[in-house]
């Protein structure tokens, strides 16, 4: 009960999707959160995939700083911050072409 009391309270209707009927870059990304915070992991990605790319990054780079705390010796080779920004670029562009392309053959991703 709590949870769609939550859920309530951060849904607004996206402007874009209701001018243009299409969905905004955005559009499933609080689906997306919510769904991972259940541990649904596929309906996470389908709502949105940057998503779960944020929490892998984010873990991947928490984990190198943990292990170069650790072993306090050689240097870690980082990966350009750029680099996973492009990444999550490509990601949203990418998102955002296959939805609407899917609504517009009449397949709702959003409505899982």
């Amino acid at each position: 009960m709590a949870g769609q009391k939550l859920v309530g309270l951060l849904w607004m209707p996206c402007l874009f999707r209701g001018m243009t009927g299409f969905y905004c870059p955005g559009c499933g990304g609080t689906r997306a959160v919510m769904a991972l915070l259940r541990g649904d992991l596929i309906a996470s990605f389908c709502y949105h995939p940057l998503v779960l790319y944020g929490v892998v990054v984010c873990g991947v780079k928490m984990t190198a700083l943990l292990a170069a705390q650790v072993c306090k010796k050689g240097r870690l080779l980082p990966v350009p911050g750029k680099y996973l920004v492009y990444g999550a670029v490509w990601i949203t562009l990418i998102n955002f072409i296959v939805k609407n392309c899917l609504l517009a053959c009449g397949v709702d991703l959003l409505a899982i």
